[in-house]
């Protein structure tokens, strides 16, 4: 019996225009009615999960910042903060990447410095409180999560650059095309929904998970049921037991979860 169904964020139950399935709010109210919890997980900063679920923001749970922060019927149930030492090193490792945005992702803002006006635009479709600084010594709050955007692409430009990190007791993780994120070691959404299964008094075996890419991997092995996207990356249709018949313009999470939960759908 499912407990507790997980989703990643974009790419997965987002359509491209980062949009909710239309009735989403109505197979939420289904589940609820049945005992079944819902969960967003990202690597969005957490302000900016919540204007997608302002009606039930309460009644649900958030994995944000790829792990860092979860949060509960509005509780904070885990965090992992990144030391200050760490965060210069990054805030310099950047300088050397023209055009790229970096941004340090807090409690109550992501905190982004000086970058190009395209940057920027694509860090606020991400997270919805930024505030801009030019210096580190302005930030008074809890960091979980270094996000990097690099228009020539992250893969092949600045992943390289930063995967050494590892070495600093960090977790360095390609999350889209363009992304990188950056969070302490042993952070990710596997570990949160451990900590949410935990709090919860929910098992692997009442799970049920959707993801699309790379970190979304050590999530999905946190659930018994748990699904690729049609659109995954290949790493994460391997470790998916199960995939998606539709993708994410096709409303593929919300149409396996009514599939495989009978749910009576009305649209």
């Amino acid at each position: 019996m499912i407990k507790l169904i997980i989703s990643d964020m974009d790419g997965t139950l987002l359509n491209s225009q980062h949009e909710l399935p239309r009735d989403f709010m109505y197979v939420f109210e289904q589940l609820e009615q049945r005992g079944i919890y819902f969960c967003a997980a990202s690597g969005r900063q957490y302000l900016s999960l919540l204007q997608f679920f302002a009606p039930v923001k309460d009644r649900m749970a958030f994995i944000s910042e790829n792990g860092a922060f979860v949060n509960v019927n509005g509780k904070e149930v885990y965090q992992n903060a990144i030391a200050p030492y760490h965060i210069q090193l990054a805030l310099e490792r950047s300088k050397s990447f023209s055009g790229m945005a970096i941004g340090l992702c807090g409690k109550k803002a992501t905190y982004l410095f000086p970058t190009t006006p395209y940057a920027e635009q694509q860090v606020r479709i991400y997270h919805h409180t930024v505030v801009k600084v030019t210096d580190f010594s302005e930030i008074q709050d809890d960091i979980f999560q270094i996000t990097l955007f690099d228009p020539q692409g992250a893969r092949e430009r600045s992943f390289p650059a930063f995967a050494s990190f590892s070495q600093e007791g960090l977790k360095v993780t390609i999350s889209g095309a363009y992304w990188i994120d950056i969070t302490n070691a042993g952070v990710n959404k596997g570990v949160a929904v451990e900590a949410l299964q935990a709090s919860l008094g929910i098992t692997p075996d009442e799970t049920m998970a959707f993801g699309d890419y790379l970190n979304d991997l050590e999530m999905l092995t946190r659930a018994t049921y748990s699904y690729a996207m049609k659109n995954a990356q290949e790493e994460v249709k391997q470790v998916a037991a199960y995939q998606t018949e539709e993708d994410n313009n096709n409303d593929g999470v919300l149409k396996t979860i009514v599939k495989e939960l009978t749910i009576t759908f009305i649209s």
